[in-house]
């Protein structure tokens, strides 16, 4: 790995009572690199989104961000220096349309918008609503979903609404993006697609994400962390990791 490095995760411990969902785990992810977290279900991958993001409180270890420690900052303040996030079950507003859900993200990064210049309509203001806009649009371009800009969101299937969710992620311009189960619901056209766009953002943002659609992550996943029981088992290039006989028997083997 010589990128810089993005994501760097020490010694992370997070359990639920007595049991540990998380033990002692640490994760490096690099500029411009794609890492895939696998492994059965009850592993600790979303625990560890979750633990990333801010979600979850941290029993040990620590969580920083090109070289920043943000493991006591919570999520807001981590998504302003740069992580950006999806969700298993996309977290949307249904009442408002595909488009305003995405500009939302817009205006969830590091700078701020004045209500009192928004409300004056002062030029540079309205220039700069109008390039949000325009990021947003082709944003949906890029996922083939602009026919649905002015459409609600609660009319919007499933799958579509994964989409809408990565969309709007990315409009924080993250430079670190979790993705949790994002192929979930997706229909192999969508998957295809969605292959496309990381590959395509690849070169601005690192990605780590959760995926059980091995095809996917060997599609896109430069490398590949097997967790089991909450600890890291297996990592390595995504054909070395699935033919490892402890994946096998952890992952695989339980599918």
């Amino acid at each position: 790995m010589t990128g810089k490095l993005v994501l760097s995760v020490t010694g992370l411990t997070v359990r639920f009572g007595g049991v540990s969902a998380v033990s002692d785990l640490s994760l490096r992810v690099d500029d411009g690199e794609i890492v895939s977290l696998i492994g059965p279900n009850g592993a600790g991958k979303t625990t560890l989104l979750n633990a990333v993001s801010g979600f979850l409180a941290l029993n040990a270890g620590t969580v920083a961000v090109a070289g920043r420690n943000v493991t006591g900052e919570p999520p807001h303040q981590r998504m302003r220096l740069g992580i950006g996030r999806t969700f298993q079950h996309a977290r949307l507003l249904d009442e408002l349309t595909v488009l305003e859900n995405i500009l939302v993200g817009g205006y969830s990064g590091p700078r701020r918008t004045s209500f009192v210049a928004e409300w004056l309509r002062l030029p540079w203001m309205m220039h700069r609503l109008c390039q949000k806009r325009a990021e947003a649009l082709a944003l949906l371009d890029a996922l083939k979903l602009s026919s649905l800009a002015n459409v609600k969101v609660g009319e919007i299937s499933f799958g579509r609404k994964k989409l809408v969710d990565l969309a709007r992620a990315l409009m924080t311009k993250p430079r670190l993006l979790l993705m949790d189960e994002p192929t979930a619901g997706l229909s192999e056209a969508e998957i295809e697609r969605l292959v496309g766009v990381i590959k395509q953002i690849r070169a601005t943002v690192a990605i780590l994400l959760v995926a059980h659609h091995m095809k996917f992550v060997a599609n896109v996943a430069d490398r590949v962390v097997c967790l089991a029981a909450g600890r890291v088992i297996a990592e390595g290039p995504p054909q070395e990791v699935q033919t490892n006989p402890r994946v096998l028997a952890a992952y695989i083997g339980t599918a």
